[in-house]
């Protein structure tokens, strides 16, 4: 059996609150007994490499992951298995930020912390915005590093594909769909059910400390490997399991 929660941000997304360090995160999920996490922050992955090296010493599996948000403002998580995958990424992001520094008296600190969970630096370029490219050259990008496109929350009244765009295009090539948390709980949301043609998942999309390991998928299948985990969810004959809350 796995537990895993694959949209989860750390205090370097600015609207997250300032305590949310890797270590932190990963005991969090690690009491709940989550197997596999992914952190996720807006246009950023500066925290990912300490909530790896903190979730190989907790017996967890972090995610190398990242929430983009394109040209039209729709938010896609991208997650890779190797973090040079996320790395290059990283690049191709900060390439197409829009130039502008951060104001933390409006947005909030984008904190970047070390392996002992002190702050370390201010990431000072706005990230919390549209980048200057489009949807499909989000996740043609991610996809050329073999990594997964999800668009995120898409049911949400802003920032998702259904507020943005009005519409998902089942020929798009995203891995999967995620529904938010609330609406999965609501409406009775299954892994195995598909939305256009994409299977659906749900993460916590937490931005503080009291909402890490309260939401999270399971599955029966053991594994810390990503892609057998798209594999698993993507699985027609994948028994359902509801969401637990705890």
């Amino acid at each position: 059996m796995t537990r895993f929660d694959l949209h989860i941000h750390t205090a370097l997304s600015a609207c997250a609150e300032n305590v949310m360090s890797p270590r932190l995160i990963v005991n969090l999920a690690k009491k709940a007994g989550l197997g596999m996490i992914a952190i996720t922050d807006h246009n950023a992955s500066g925290n990912v490499e300490v909530a790896i090296n903190a979730g190989r010493q907790a017996g967890i599996k972090v995610v190398p992951g990242i929430e983009v948000s394109s040209l039209e403002e729709v938010h896609v998580l991208g997650l890779f298995e190797d973090p040079a995958q996320l790395e290059d990424f990283q690049k191709v992001v900060d390439n197409a930020i829009i130039p502008g520094e951060n104001v933390p008296d409006v947005f909030g600190y984008q904190l970047l912390f070390d392996g002992t969970d002190e702050i370390s630096d201010f990431d000072e370029k706005i990230r919390n915005i549209g980048l200057s490219m489009p949807l499909d050259k989000v996740v043609s990008e991610i996809k050329k590093r073999n990594g997964f496109a999800v668009p995120a929350h898409i049911y949400k009244k802003r920032y998702s594909i259904i507020s943005q765009l009005e519409f998902i295009d089942p020929s798009a090539g995203f891995d999967a769909l995620e529904i938010q948390s609330p609406m999965w709980i609501h409406d009775g949301y299954q892994l195995g059910k598909k939305v256009e043609g994409y299977p659906v998942i749900s993460g916590s999309d937490s931005h503080f400390l009291e909402s890490v390991g309260r939401f999270y998928m399971e599955i029966p299948e053991t594994t810390d490997n990503l892609k057998e985990l798209f594999e698993i969810i993507s699985s027609k004959n994948l028994t359902p399991k509801y969401t637990n809350m705890i």
